[in-house]
Formats: C-alpha cells, sequence, structure tokens
C-alpha cells in the first residue's frame, strides 16, 4: 500500500509542478487526494505497533526539519519569497513547498499527548499543560502541508480504530462537508472558473477514496521486513522532490 501510495504521490507532485507543462488534464489531481490520509493512517496503526515512538516521532520531526531546509534552499534560489497580494518579503513564503514529515510528525505527536490525555489517570497539573499543548500544536499544524485536513483524519482513524465501519462513516462525512464547501465557493463566488474547474482545484473531498485501502489493510506488515523497505519513504520523499524541483526550475 506504502508503494502504491508513492506512485500516486509522484503523480500529484508532477502536476503541481510541472502539470502546465506536460498540459495533464485537471482530472489529474484528483488521482493523489488519498495518499496523505493512507500516510495517516499508517501514522495511527504505527503509533501502537512501533517500539519506540521517541524514536518514530523524531525520525519525522528530523525528516520535516530536512525539508524545510530543501524548501527554504529553493524559494532561495528561484526569489520565490514575496507575498504576490502585499508585494512585500514573507517569512511563510520562504519555506513554502511539499513537507509531508512535518505533518505527520505533528499529527503523530497531537495524537500522542491525546492519547496521554485519554489513558492516563494525571494529576489535574498535568492534564491542563497537555491541554495547552494540544493547543499550541494545533497552531503548528494548520500551517503544515494539509494540516487541517489531515488532523481531522487523524482524529477518525485513532477514535475509530479497529472499526472500519465507523471509519467510513466519518470518512465520508467529513469528505461529503469539503464536498460541500466546495460547492458553496463555486455557486457563492463569482470568477471562480467553472464547476470542473472548482471541483478539481478545491478537491480535497476526494479523501474519501482512502476507504478501499483502509478496508483492504490486514494489519500485517508488507513487504519482506528488509530495513531498506522500512526507510524507504524516508529517502524517496526528498530525493523525488529535489529532482521535481530541479525540472519546474528548467521548464
Amino acid at each position: 500500500m506504502k508503494i502504491i501510495g508513492i506512485i500516486f504521490m509522484v503523480i500529484d507532485h508532477i502536476n503541481i509542478y510541472l502539470g502546465g507543462v506536460l498540459h495533464l488534464p485537471l482530472w489529474v489531481s484528483l488521482l493523489g487526494r488519498f495518499v496523505a490520509p493512507l500516510f495517516i493512517f499508517f501514522i495511527i496503526e504505527g503509533f501502537y505497533y512501533t517500539h519506540s515512538r521517541q524514536k518514530y516521532f523524531w525520525r519525522l520531526f528530523i525528516g520535516g526539519v530536512l525539508m524545510y531546509g530543501i524548501n527554504l534552499l529553493r524559494n532561495i534560489l528561484t526569489h520565490n519569497t514575496t507575498n504576490p497580494y502585499t508585494k512585500q518579503f514573507d517569512i511563510f513564503y520562504l519555506f513554502q513547498g511539499q513537507n509531508i514529515f512535518m505533518t505527520l510528525a505533528l499529527v503523530l505527536l497531537w495524537i500522542w499527548i491525546l492519547d496521554t490525555i485519554i489513558v492516563n489517570r494525571l494529576h489535574v497539573t498535568n492534564y491542563f499543560m497537555l491541554i495547552i499543548a494540544l493547543i499550541v500544536i494545533i497552531s503548528f499544524i494548520l500551517i503544515s502541508e494539509g494540516g487541517p485536513y489531515e488532523l481531522v483524519m487523524g482524529l477518525i482513524f485513532y477514535l475509530c480504530r479497529g472499526n472500519f465501519k465507523r471509519i467510513s462513516v466519518g470518512v465520508m462525512t467529513f469528505s461529503l462537508l469539503l464536498f460541500v464547501h466546495a460547492l458553496m465557493s463555486y455557486f457563492g463566488q463569482v470568477d471562480v472558473g467553472t464547476l470542473y474547474q472548482t471541483l478539481t482545484f478545491d478537491d480535497e473531498y476526494m479523501m474519501i477514496t482512502v476507504l478501499p485501502f483502509i478496508y483492504l489493510y490486514n494489519g500485517q506488515r508488507g513487504g519482506s521486513g528488509q530495513k531498506w523497505q522500512k526507510n524507504l519513504f524516508y529517502y524517496f520523499y526528498p530525493i523525488h522532490l529535489i529532482i521535481i524541483y530541479i525540472l519546474s526550475t528548467i521548464f
């Protein structure tokens, strides 16, 4: 499933950065919407199966910091540091770019703290401090890649873990709300293009396509268990983005 996710992730990133050059149809953007929710699903599963949650978090967090560095370098070299609306330097544009590592790390940390609050009997002071931590982390998740959507999906997968019917209801309900939001964007505003253009741009409702993959998940680790398979995503993610970033600059 991770290999399938990686393949469609590459297609999605090619579409984002090279879609115009390659004249890809707008519907290509719909193909990869299941990828981030799928990796969020595996983050929740990994939360329970990993031998060390701390090491799991730090691997993702360090990967996120690395991606910030790659995005920073790219934006400086391409002079992509100015807000197009204010025409002023914007630190958020300085670090903008793909960084699912940081999103996964933050969602994992948020779920970890939430699980600690729910499962453990803590002193009231500790409860208060952890709740403050949850609120603070949310602010960082909201500005991370796909953060608001992936936080909701993470909550659904965590709260409904092991019950596909409940997961389906949660995912379908959230996707329906996002679809309604997309329709409201089309009918409630002027100069937003055609309905087709709107639904292929505001397309997060297609996260519903993650459900067949979750249904097929059997709780077992895929592959042969070799170390390179475990670490494939950590190496492949930054390398493929560097290549796509370079190609997008050339073309």
